[in-house]
C-alpha cells in the first residue's frame, strides 16, 4: 500500500496563501494510481496566520476548488483521500476537520479537531462548541481500513491518543501545522502515538523553508515505533510503501512471556483511577461552563440531608453543573461539610463543630429532618466530596471564616487555606472550583490561589457588595435577596462581574431574577428551578 502526503511550502504572510493552495491542488493532480491514501496538511484551504477578517473570505474563496481537486483525485487514483481543511458547516459556523472521500470520491466520514488553540478560538473564530461534551475519537471504515485522526494541537494530548488507541485503528491520520516544533520532536511525538496505538501513523505538514528545523517533517511510521520516512523540510509529495496496513506489533507479555498485541500489553496494566479526571462524567471548567445556571445549594437539600453524599448525589445525577458546600474545620484540622457552627440543627449532636474532633463528629447522625429514611449519616469530609465528584461538577465552595468581617486586619488562617487548596490541586480540581466568602477568606485567595475564581458573598450593609467584588477582584459576587437591585446587577456586569443570587425555591421569583440578568441562581429545591431553565 502507497500512502502519500501533501507538504506543501507555508505561507508566511496571508498574501502568499493562494500560492499554497495552488500547490496543494497542483500536488493533489499530480497524484496517480499508485497512491492508495493521500493526506492533506491541517488548513489546507488557509496555509497561512490569517486574522478573523481576512480568514472567513479567503476560506469561502478557497475550499470548493480545493474539495473538487480531492474528489478528483480520489476518483482517478482509485484512491483514499483525506482533505484537512477550515469547513464551514453552517452559516458562519467553522470547524477544522478532516473529510474522507472514498475512491469514487464520496465522503465517507469527518473527524472535527478535539483540541483548539487560543488562537483558533479566540482569532479565528474558529466554532469549538462541540468539543465540551463527551464524544468517542472519530473512527472511519472505508475499504477495509479503519483510520484515526489526530490534527495538530491534539498530539500533545495523551489521554486523548490513549483512547483512540482502544478504538484500533490500522493507520492514525495526523494533519498538521505545528509550525513552531523542533523536527525531533514532531518524530518522537509520532513514533509514540504509532507505538501506544499500534497502528501505523501518516503525518502531513507544511515546510517552513528549506533550512527550517521547526515545522515540516511530513512522516511514516509502522505500529512498533520505527520511522519508515521522513520528508524533513522539503516540499512535494511524500510518498512510502507499507506491505499489510493491518499488520499490529507483537511483543512478548513481560520477559519471556507469550507474544501480545502491544496495544494490549499497555492495557492490561492500566489504573485509570489513579490518573487524571477523565471521561464522559466529566464535564467542562467553570470559566468554560455556559450561563445562567443553577447551582444545588447544599446539594439537592429538600430531597436529602444538606451537604451530605445523598443531597450532592442526587443534584449531581439529576444534571446540576453547579453545587453549593460549606466548609468549616473540626478541632483537629479536618475540613469539612458543614453549614452551621452549632451542631444542633444539623445533627443530634450539641456544642460548635470546632470544638469537636473528626473522630467525635463521625459519632454523630448529620440526617436531620430525613432521620427516619437516610440515617445515620455521618459528618462529610472536603476530601470525600472532591474524591467522589472530581471534574462532574462546579463547586461553589463557601469557606466559612467565623472571623469578624469589616476589621482591616482579619485574615482568614493561612493554614487552613493551604490544606484547602492542596485538596483541590489532590483531586485535579482548580478548574472547576471558586470560592465564595466574605473579604477575610478572599483576601487570603487572592494572595495564596490567585487563578482560583473568587466570588464576594458578604458585606457589611448588603448593599454594598459590589463594591467589595471589584476590590477583592472578584469575578463574581452573590448577592442576598432582598438586599439588590438592578442597578447593582448592572454595575457588577460592566465591572466584569458575573452575578449568584441567593436564594429561589419559586419557579416565578426564579424567572424574574434570570430576567434581571442574573447568571447562577442558588436553590434548595434543584429540579423545581432547573425546569425553569429547561422550560
Amino acid at each position: 500500500m502507497k500512502l502519500c502526503a501533501i507538504q506543501p511550502p507555508y505561507a508566511h504572510t496571508p498574501e502568499q496563501a493562494g500560492t499554497s493552495v495552488d500547490f496543494i491542488i497542483n500536488a493533489l493532480e499530480q497524484c496517480d494510481e499508485s497512491c492508495d491514501l493521500i493526506l492533506t496538511p491541517e488548513y489546507s484551504n488557509a496555509p497561512s496566520g490569517f486574522s478573523e477578517e481576512e480568514f472567513h473570505p479567503f476560506v469561502r474563496k478557497n475550499t470548493a476548488k480545493l474539495v473538487d481537486a480531492a474528489r478528483q483525485a480520489a476518483r482517478r487514483c482509485k484512491a483514499i483521500v483525506a482533505l484537512s481543511y477550515a469547513c464551514e458547516v453552517s452559516e458562519g459556523v467553522f470547524r477544522n476537520l478532516t473529510r474522507v472521500y472514498n475512491t469514487q470520491g464520496e465522503p465517507v466520514g469527518d473527524y472535527c479537531k478535539q483540541h483548539l488553540t487560543a488562537g483558533e478560538v479566540n482569532n479565528l473564530k474558529m466554532d469549538n462548541g462541540y468539543t465540551r461534551a463527551f464524544a468517542q475519537p472519530s473512527i472511519v471504515e472505508v475499504d477495509g481500513l479503519r483510520l484515526g485522526f489526530l490534527i495538530c494541537y491534539d498530539t500533545y494530548f495523551t489521554e486523548y491518543i490513549a483512547h483512540l488507541g482502544t478504538l484500533h485503528p490500522d493507520i492514525v491520520l495526523i494533519s498538521s501545522f505545528q509550525r513552531g516544533e523542533r523536527q525531533d520532536i514532531l518524530r518522537l511525538q509520532s513514533q509514540m502515538i504509532a507505538f501506544n496505538c499500534n497502528s501505523f501513523v501518516l503525518r502531513a505538514s507544511l515546510s517552513m523553508g528549506t533550512d527550517a528545523e521547526c515545522g515540516g517533517t511530513s512522516l511514516a511510521v509502522s505500529p512498533d515505533g520505527k520511522l519508515l520516512r521522513d520528508f524533513g523540510s522539503r516540499t512535494g509529495i511524500f510518498t512510502c510503501e507499507i506491505d499489510d496496513p493491518h499488520w499490529k506489533y507483537m511483543r512478548s507479555n513481560t520477559f519471556g512471556g507469550a507474544p501480545i498485541a502491544n496495544d494490549r500489553f499497555i492495557e492490561q496494566g492500566r489504573t485509570p483511577w489513579s490518573y487524571r479526571p477523565s471521561g464522559s462524567m466529566t464535564i467542562p471548567g467553570d470559566r468554560d461552563y455556559p450561563y445562567p445556571r443553577i447551582c444545588a445549594h447544599r446539594g439537592f437539600s429538600t430531597l436529602a440531608p444538606e451537604n451530605t453524599m445523598p443531597a450532592f448525589g442526587a443534584a449531581i445525577a439529576l444534571g446540576a453543573p453547579e453545587i453549593e458546600l460549606d466548609v468549616r474545620f473540626t478541632k483537629d484540622g479536618v475540613p469539612v461539610s458543614v453549614h452551621d457552627r452549632k451542631l444542633e440543627r444539623i445533627s443530634n449532636g450539641t456544642g460548635f463543630v470546632d470544638q469537636k474532633s473528626f473522630e467525635e463528629l463521625l459519632q454523630l447522625n448529620f440526617s436531620g429532618k430525613f432521620a427516619e429514611r437516610l440515617s445515620p449519616l455521618p459528618v462529610l469530609p472536603l476530601e470525600e466530596v472532591l474524591a467522589k465528584f472530581a471534574r462532574q461538577v462546579i463547586i461553589n465552595m463557601h469557606i466559612k471564616g467565623d472571623i469578624e468581617d469589616g476589621h482591616p486586619n482579619s485574615f482568614y488562617p493561612l493554614d487552613k487555606f493551604r490544606k484547602i487548596v492542596a485538596l483541590i490541586d489532590k483531586y485535579d480540581m482548580r478548574q472547576h472550583v471558586y470560592f465564595m466568602s466574605s473579604a477575610d477568606v478572599l483576601k487570603v485567595a487572592l494572595q495564596e490561589a490567585p487563578d482560583i475564581p473568587r466570588c464576594m458573598g458578604a458585606a457589611p450593609d448588603g448593599w454594598t457588595i459590589v463594591e467589595r467584588a471589584i476590590e477583592c477582584k472578584c469575578s463574581k459576587v452573590q448577592l442576598f435577596k432582598p438586599y439588590f437591585n438592578q442597578e447593582m446587577i448592572d454595575k457588577a456586569h460592566q465591572n466584569g462581574i458575573l452575578c449568584n443570587v441567593f436564594w429561589s425555591d419559586d419557579p416565578e421569583e426564579a424567572r424574574k431574577f434570570l430576567k434581571m440578568g442574573i447568571d447562577c441562581i442558588l436553590t434548595n429545591d434543584y429540579w423545581n428551578i432547573a425546569n425553569v431553565l429547561r422550560g
